[in-house]
């Protein structure tokens, strides 16, 4: 399909085209985690901020383990952008006691301060990092955002209360699970990119995180074969009509000096003046 365009003619012929965007397309991208940990009910300063593996739910000790999640949407989607669908895809690395096990539901909720990445657990496989490791200054753990700065106001992470979506995981392991797109999470992905100071990522959270060897380890950013990934379809801003114009009449307005400029200037006829100092002769 041609794009529309303006035509703008100028005075003494000749012509400026300006093109436009046609209708506005969509766009569809996907986004690799900027960052997630886990953080660990019975562990309150470890964390796991550099391992493969994101534990959500209860180990055998019914203790609640919880995931942090944040993807960079301002770096990857234009500003002013409209948000259309989300999809969040996780791949499943490990299942509480080797599986198999009942189906368990995990939940997205939006983050609502900001929380910090270590490298705790960095080069290790995914199994025996189930407890975490000793927190770095700044890492996420259950008490503390930032481990020896600043606390949660509540233990296990500050939260909305409401899941943005929820995903049904069984016990199958190395494939993908999907968090599929509805108003919450559009909303969630929008906020951020309109707001990116807000942006805190969503914590993942078990249903039955007090349940005994309930939990599911997704692969985190540091499995370079499995990465977690934000899906999103987007419209991308266009200019405003209005703008356009004034700018092509503007062009218009240049061209048209410009040629009256190049134009020859008329013949302007002189009275020649005699010589100072001459003398005019009788006949």
């Amino acid at each position: 399909m041609s794009k529309p365009s303006l035509l703008f003619r100028c005075a003494g012929g000749g012509a400026i085209v300006i093109g436009l965007s046609g209708p506005a397309s969509a766009t569809t991208i996907n986004i690799f985690a900027d960052k997630d940990t886990t953080i660990f009910q019975n562990q309150i300063g470890n964390s796991l901020g550099g391992g493969v593996g994101m534990f959500v739910g209860g180990n055998n000790a019914s203790s609640p383990r919880r995931g942090l999640l944040e993807f960079d949407i301002a770096a990857a989607i234009p500003a002013g952008a409209t948000i259309n669908s989300v999809q969040l895809t996780l791949y499943l690395g490990q299942v509480a006691g080797g599986g198999p096990d009942a189906d368990r539901v995990i939940e997205l909720h939006r983050v609502l301060d900001d929380w910090g990445e270590g490298t705790e657990g960095a080069g290790m496989v995914i199994g025996g990092t189930g407890q975490g490791f000793a927190a770095q200054p700044g890492s996420a753990t259950w008490n503390q955002r930032q481990f020896g700065t600043a606390n949660w106001i509540s233990l296990g992470g500050d939260f909305a209360p409401a899941a943005s979506q929820t995903s049904l995981v069984d016990d199958v392991i190395n494939v993908p699970y999907s968090w599929t797109t509805n108003a919450a999470m559009v909303a969630d992905v929008q906020l951020w990119l309109n707001n990116p100071g807000s942006n805190f990522g969503w914590l993942l959270r078990n249903q039955d995180e007090l349940g005994q060897q309930t939990f599911r380890a997704f692969f985190t950013q540091d499995n370079l074969a499995m990465v977690p990934l934000l899906t999103v379809d987007f419209t991308a801003p266009i200019p405003e009509p209005g703008t356009l114009s004034l700018l092509g009449l503007g062009l218009a307005k240049l061209l048209h000096s410009r040629r009256r400029r190049q134009q020859p200037l008329p013949r302007v006829c002189r009275r020649r003046s005699r010589p100072r100092g001459s003398i005019r002769s009788s006949p």
